[in-house]
């Protein structure tokens, strides 16, 4: 992915606190605005795992599986 550069004035970065390794997510509004929101990768992926690691395969699994049998009867019109 391409790198892109975004200047911001020094009492800005004061203001809030920003860091060079800072990282922030970028979303457009409209043509002309842009909201930028800190974002701290390392603890959202750490969540991420953390959360991943309580999951129940077997219910997960169970639960796909009813889902796709659910699905295959109503595009096939199958009736129970």
């Amino acid at each position: 992915m391409k790198k892109g550069r975004l200047v911001l004035p020094s009492d800005i970065w004061r203001k809030l606190g920003i860091n060079a390794a800072d990282e922030f997510f970028v979303q457009e509004l409209e043509s002309d605005s842009l909201v930028l929101k800190g974002v701290n990768l390392r603890a959202l992926m750490q969540d991420i795992i953390e959360k991943a690691r309580n999951v129940d395969m077997d219910r997960l699994e169970n639960e796909i599986e009813e889902e796709a049998n659910r699905l295959a009867r109503r595009k096939y019109k199958i009736l129970d």
